[in-house]
């Protein structure tokens, strides 16, 4: 636990960003605040992307950025980790990874020209807004597609099997890598600096998962599960947000993933599932039904789930 609160710390301490200081300028700025060209875009369309309009080489102009106070969700685990920093008592090992201590600021703007808003990804601070820095948000949800994917074919499946009808689905935000070009926001980013994109099609935000305290999602639930059983526990994702369509559909971004991979002790993997996951719905026990993720052996499950009826 000390090894993770020092690396916390020295993170957090290499981040900044005065937030008066940032409200005043967006306040005085009008028209083209930022010209970005999108430098890194690995994913593509697929069963668990919500794309991104954006491809290799486009430049974006973006203006109209301003701070939402729903947007405060997707900074939440960079809260929990300066509590932790301070001697607060954290929900689980808390991870010492830079993806889970190193603060970034989420911000809407508006695309030049257009009726479209992305959600700006920055981070907090000015000497680490580097590609390889942006590469990590990436791989992280270019590798939770991939599951959300196997996932929504696992849901289809159930629905076919219960007479068809349309089944939920797990979707993913598909951010791209964009560099600086020009700013005219120095307080935020530079020239040559690396910043994320995304399309997030609101202004709210709900929290499925970080400590264990959040409103009981059923699909979420699910999902979270599912991935740590089919990685057989050596990923876990603990950062989930975003919102729930009108047609049931849940989508994610900006997820944070706990890796075997990324030095992420069994420790830390194993409590995360025990505090994030504490009741099985009936699609785990589909895929699970010995509840086998991680070293956890317990048999678990309830009798129905306003899910399970609901792909019927």
């Amino acid at each position: 636990m000390g090894t993770a609160i020092s690396v916390c710390r020295n993170v957090l301490d290499a981040a900044f960003m005065d937030e008066e200081e940032l409200s005043s300028a967006l306040s005085q700025q009008y028209g083209p605040q930022l010209l970005l060209r999108v430098d890194a875009a690995p994913i593509r369309d697929g069963p668990g992307v919500h794309g991104n309009p954006f491809r290799l080489t486009d430049e974006v102009i973006l203006e109209g950025i301003e701070n939402l106070g729903a947007f405060s969700q997707f900074t939440s685990r960079f809260s929990m980790a300066r509590r932790v920093q301070s001697g607060g008592k954290p929900p689980f090992t808390w991870p010492a990874t830079e993806r889970a201590c190193m603060p970034h600021v989420f911000m809407r703007a508006r695309v030049e020209g257009t009726s479209r808003y992305v959600l700006l990804d920055i981070c907090a601070s000015l000497s680490e807004q580097t590609l390889a820095h942006t590469m990590l948000a990436l791989h992280d949800s270019k590798e939770l597609i991939q599951h959300a994917a196997n996932f929504n074919q696992y849901l289809s499946e159930i629905a076919l099997a219960d007479g068809g009808g349309e089944a939920p689905q797990v979707k993913i935000c598909a951010p791209v890598g964009c560099r600086v070009l020009d700013s005219k926001i120095t307080q935020l980013t530079l020239s040559d600096s690396y910043v994320v994109i995304m399309d997030y099609p609101s202004t709210d935000v709900t929290k499925f998962m970080l400590d264990g305290t959040e409103d009981y999602h059923e699909l979420a639930q699910a999902f979270f599960h599912y991935v740590a059983w089919q990685t057989g526990g050596r990923t876990v994702p603990f950062d989930l947000q975003g919102l729930e369509t009108g047609q049931g559909d849940l989508l994610l971004a900006d997820p944070c993933l706990l890796r075997e991979s990324d030095n992420v002790s069994d420790q830390c993997r194993e409590e995360a599932f025990a505090v994030l996951h504490r009741t099985c719905s009936q699609l785990c026990k589909g895929f699970d039904p010995h509840r086998r993720s991680g070293k956890v052996r317990r048999v678990c499950g309830v009798p129905s789930c306003s899910l399970q009826a609901a792909l019927r």
